[in-house]
Parts: structure tokens; sequence; C-alpha cells
């Protein structure tokens, strides 16, 4: 066949497989989405697949085994990733036989209900060469279509989901997209196992080609250099533009939230191996632009992820798994794996680290020794310190995890900085923030900078719009009786004046509404109850429109204060556990019971709820008849005062402090009865 008939014949061909491509993946999407026949509507593809794919093919579906049908549907799948991968590297492909939107259609729009070996599939035979051999001028377009879709996926779902329960719990847990495999659970496991690291492999593959020299020219010409001597202005734009496959990648958002689980966390040497090149690319990136989220990820995540691999003898999660699956992993390819993140710790090291390591007076002995190995060893020594250090007392010993605990640490200057936004927000009342986009409107501009939040996705924003929710929980109340305020005033001062009509009391406050749409329509009726029973049930029994003429100044006084009576004053947004990952929850609840237990908090809570009832036992009427007999006693106030406080409830309060308060006040209130 020549060239140009097979090319003519190939783009009959495509669409048809791109349409076969979408009814097959979507058997695996969530039944009320397929936009497929009924029958296929209908069916529960695990349980009556033999029945459907009978009826559509008119055969008799006892001829037809479960097993065979899906594998049949397998080789479907597998065959048309193949044709589309073989299309690639064609001449003119990519103008004449590929387009991007009908491919990301096809392949992508089930990609979070495909099993992790139809996503090792689609990214060996489909996105490593469409990436490969993809012109110049069209890689950005590709990369936001194919590649922003999947490394979500990756990054954000299932698939870092599972390395962080392998690595920390021992099992990956998520048997639906491993493909329910049959067999012993031991067997089970490997096989999982097997398909986890499988799909490791590919993703560090892809990445790798991302960050190979070719489609990345103009990003190697950036000096690695510290980044305070970087001019960013020119390097960001020449990152942004196609040239730069990572740079491009990164700056257009195709990773929400970089993870070292999404490479393993360095467990397989193969991955790592394909990774590392990749690693090396974002560290030029990040001096090129100098992106805070970027560095923050390769100093907080990437090194010490790094640093935990190289360490042998750590006892930490990535050596363990190491040796648990050290019958599926090459040790020849790790001690090489070993080699090459050693060199970029190294880099990694020269680039953020080594400024703020070297001191003063080790400047005479800069030239007799290598301060890389000095502050790797010390890097080593401290983690092996950390593994080794005493559980906190109040935690609870199971649940202890020194690794968790070294992330919480690192985590937390973060949280606290996120804690003191929100509890700055002061107008935070008067503002919907059920839009995201709005919130991210409200934030400082030096604090969006400093975290670098720029999107609806970023990982900070789901923990402000939490604090904000819980802000506004205990906003509710103050506006509450500012409104409840407004409507009293309105009712005390309308004219005609009004008889006792709840209905003509309602229908005057809907008027002309001035209701606070994030207060109840049912606090209307609070608001008119209030107005006849607590404020003119005694004061204005006939309701005589003169008596209130004459006192409408003091019955809006006695509304003000039967309103705000009880009202606190502002409260500080208290940190809680639930607003950290969680993984984190446990270390952090731990961490907030120990700064308050140093601050005395509990002591302070316990004080002010004895002040509450001491308060209540003085307003209660117990001493009246005391302080009537008192006129005639020849006792001094402070006598008096003592004798009470010796013989009630409150004498036995050891604390000298709050014994004095409580016998000052009790002192100033016989004062100001008698």
């Amino acid at each position: 066949m020549s060239y140009s008939t097979s090319t003519r014949l190939l783009s009959l061909i495509i669409p048809l497989v791109l349409k076969l491509l979408r009814s097959v993946h979507a058997l695996w999407k969530n039944e009320d989405r397929p936009t497929l026949p009924i029958e296929l509507k209908e069916a529960e593809f695990k349980q009556n697949s033999a029945k459907v794919i009978a009826s559509l093919l008119d055969t008799d579906p006892a001829k037809l085994k479960e097993d065979d049908i899906g594998q049949w549907l397998h080789v479907i799948r597998e065959r048309g990733y193949i044709l589309l991968g073989l299309c690639a590297p064609i001449q003119g492909a990519f103008s004449d036989l590929l387009e991007s939107s009908s491919i990301a259609e096809a392949i992508m729009e089930n990609l979070n209900c495909m099993e992790f070996r139809h996503v090792s599939k689609l990214i060996d035979l489909v996105l490593i060469p469409l990436v490969k051999n993809c012109p110049r001028e069209l890689l950005g377009e590709w990369i936001l279509k194919l590649l922003r879709p999947l490394f979500r996926y990756c990054c954000e779902d299932i698939f870092c989901d599972a390395w962080f329960r392998l690595l920390n719990e021992g099992r990956a847990g998520y048997c639906y997209y491993f493909g329910c495999p049959r067999g012993s659970e031991d067997n089970v496991k490997k096989f999982e196992d097997y398909l986890l690291l499988d799909l490791t492999r590919k993703v560090s593959k892809l990445l790798g080609v991302l960050a190979s020299l070719e489609p990345n020219d103009a990003l190697m010409r950036v000096d690695l250099q510290p980044l305070s001597t970087v001019k960013t202005a020119s390097c960001d734009s020449k990152c942004a533009s196609s040239n730069s496959v990572v740079g491009h990648s990164i700056l257009n958002d195709c990773f929400e939230m970089l993870k070292m689980t999404l490479l393993g966390s360095w467990v397989d040497g193969e991955a790592t191996l394909d990774a590392v090149p990749f690693c090396h690319a974002l560290v030029q990136v990040a001096v090129a632009t100098n992106n805070r989220k970027l560095r923050l990820f390769i100093v907080d995540d990437m090194l010490p992820a790094t640093i935990k691999r190289l360490c042998d003898d750590l006892p930490c999660a990535v050596q363990q798994t190491i040796k648990k699956l050290s019958d599926q992993l090459d040790s020849s390819i790790s001690k090489r794996a070993s080699k090459d993140l050693l060199v970029l710790c190294e880099e990694i090291y020269k680039v953020y680290i080594h400024s703020q390591d070297f001191n003063a007076e080790d400047s005479d002995n800069e030239n007799l020794r290598d301060p890389f190995k000095d502050w790797f060893a010390r890097q080593k020594q401290e983690l092996l310190v950390k593994a080794s250090c005493a559980i906190p007392v109040h935690f609870p010993v199971k649940l202890w995890n020194w690794e968790f605990e070294e992330e919480f640490q690192r985590y937390l200057p973060t949280y606290i900085d996120i804690l003191y936004e929100v509890d700055a927000m002061d107008d935070c009342p008067e503002y919907d923030y059920s839009d995201s986009s709005t919130l991210i409107k409200k934030l400082r501009p030096e604090f969006r900078s400093k975290h670098d939040i720029n999107s609806l996705m970023d990982c900070h924003v789901w923990m402000i719009d939490k604090m904000v929710h819980r802000k506004l929980s205990k906003e509710y109340p103050k506006r509450r009786s500012h409104q409840l305020d407004k409507w009293l005033c309105k009712l005390i001062t309308s004219k005609p004046y009004l008889k006792n009509s709840y209905e003509s009391a309602m229908a005057r406050l809907m008027e002309n509404p001035t209701i606070d749409a994030k207060v109840s329509h049912l606090d209307v009726q609070d608001a008119v109850n209030m107005f006849y029973h607590a404020i003119l049930s005694n004061l204005e029994p006939h309701f005589h429109p003169l008596v209130r003429e004459g006192q409408k100044d003091f019955l809006i006084k006695v509304a003000h204060q039967f309103i705000f009576a009880d009202e606190t004053g502002y409260e500080p947004l208290e940190p809680e556990s639930e607003d950290f990952p969680l993984h984190l929850q446990c270390h952090a609840r731990s961490f907030i019971y120990r700064m308050k237990i140093e601050s005395k908090y509990f002591e302070a809570r316990e004080h002010v709820r004895l002040h509450q009832e001491f308060d209540n036992y003085l307003s209660s009427g117990e001493l009246d008849d005391d302080i009537y007999c008192k006129f005639s006693s020849s006792e001094t106030t402070e006598e008096f005062a003592d004798n009470h406080l010796a013989r009630g409830q409150f004498g036995s309060w050891t604390i000298i402090s709050l014994d004095c308060l409580w016998r000052t006040e009790l002192r100033l209130w016989i004062c100001n009865a008698t």
C-alpha cells in the first residue's frame, strides 16, 4: 500500500477507533453518565456483561463467558491504543490524522474510572509516542489536553493515595483499580504491588520523556546558580513557552500539587532512573521562575524523601517498603538509582541549602573539606535521632509516626500563617464565600504571593474555606443580634403605632425589608415576640400612643440592652486538628493540647467557669435577706464578705488570686446593694 493510500485509509479508520474506544471506556464509567445505547445504560457491566454483549452481537449468551468478554474488551482497547501510538511517527500525522480534542475526549474522558493496568498501557502506547513525536509548535496544546488530566489524576487521586497507603499501611487498598484479581491473599497483594509498580514506571518514563534534552533545550541553557542571583523575567517567559515542556507544564498547572508519591517516593529503582532527569528539570524551572510553590516542593518534600531513600539503615516507610518489595525490585538498578539520587541531592543542596549552611568559622577550612558531604551526614544523623526520639506523653502510642510528626512540623508555619490570615478578615461576615473565587480575592496580595495561591485548586484554599465557615458560624449570633436590634427600633418608632397584632407588626417589618440574607426569616417573628412580650407587655400595657411617644428613647435603650445583654466580645479563631490532612490530625491534636497546657489554657478556662458560677451566685438573690440584716449589724463590709465566703461553696477554693477577686467582687456588690 502506498503512503498516500495508507494515510487516506487511516483518516477514515481513526475516527471510528476513537468512537469505539469511548464506548469501551464508558463501560467502566458510572452508570448514570454514559451516552450509550439503552442496553448498555441499563447494564451493570460486571454482572451482566455477557448478556449485554451477546444481545448486541445477536449471539447466544450461553456461548459467551464473562471472562472472555472482559478479555475481548481489553484487547480492543489495547489495539486501539497501539494504532494511535503507531500513527504518531508518521510524517504529517499531527496535522492530517490526529486531532488533539478528539483524542483527548476518547482516552481522557473516563480516566478516573480506569484500572491501573489500563492507565499504564495508555501512557506507554499512546501518550509517550505522542509526546516524543509531537511537532514543537503543537506541544503546548497537546500537553494541556492530554497531560494535565493525566497528572491531576495521578497527583491528586487514586494513584498517589495508593502509594501513600502502601507506604504507611502496608497495602494500597484500592481493589477496584487493580482489577479485582482472584486467588490467595498473598498472590492478590503481589499482583497489586506489581500493577502499582508498573504504573509508577510508566509515569516516570513519561516524566523522563518530558525532561529529555531535546524538548527542553531552552530551559537547559539557564545557568544553575543560587536563587537570589537569578533575573526571573526573561526566564519566566522562556519556561512558559512550549520550547520548555517541563516549564510549560508547571506554569500551566498540569500538576495541581506535586507529591513524591507521584514518583513512588523513590521505592523502585527503575522508575527512579527515569524520573530523576525530570526532577533535575524541576530544580532548573524553580531557579528560573522563582516559583515558591515549586521551591517548597523541592526543599520540603523532594529533598527529605531523597535523603530517606539514601539512608539504608533508617527505620522509615520507604526503606521498609523496599524490603517488602525486594522480590520485585532489581538490586543492581537500585544501586544505580542511588547514585543518581545522590547527584540530585547535591544539586538541590548547592542551589537552596549551601548559602544558609555556610558558617563563618568554617571559612578557613572551606577548601579542605566537602561541605555537601558534611551536610548530608548531619541530615542522616538528625533523621536517625528523630526516628528514635521519645513519644510525647499525651500521644497515643499506637498512632505515633515520627515521619508524620516531621511532616507536621514542616507544615505548621504555613498553617499558622493561614490561621492569622483568616482571623484578620474582619469583614468576612459581609461577603458570601460560597464562591471560592470570591474568597481568594479577599486574601491579602502579599499572603497570596507568599504562598503562591492563584487557583481554586490550590491545596490551601479548601483549608481557608473551612476556617472562614467556622468563623462565620461564630459570627452568626452577633449578626442576628444586630439585625434584631434594627427590627425592634423600627417597630418602636413606626407610625402609626402598632397595636397588639402580630400580623400588622410582621407586615410593617416586611414593607421595606432590611433583612440580612444570612439571617433566617424566622428571626423576624422572634423580633415581633420580643417587641410585644419583653418590651411593651409591662411598660405599655394599654399601648397608649402618648406613652410610647414620650418614652421612645427609653424603649430603644431597653431593647438594645435586652438584645446585647449576653453578647460576647471578639473571640480569635482557634486552631483545630480537623484543618489538617487526615494523616496529620492526630499529631495536630497532640500539639494543640500541649500548647494549651503550656499556656495554662485549661486553668484559665476553669477560672472563667468559676467566675461565671460566682456571678450567678451573686445574682441569685440568696444574699438579699442578709444584706437587709446588715443595716442593723455592726459588721463591716469586709467582715460580712469574709464570713459569707468562708461558709459558702467558694471558700474552699485555694487559689489566692481567685479568692481575692471574689472577695473584691462580693464587697463591691454589697456596697452597690446597700
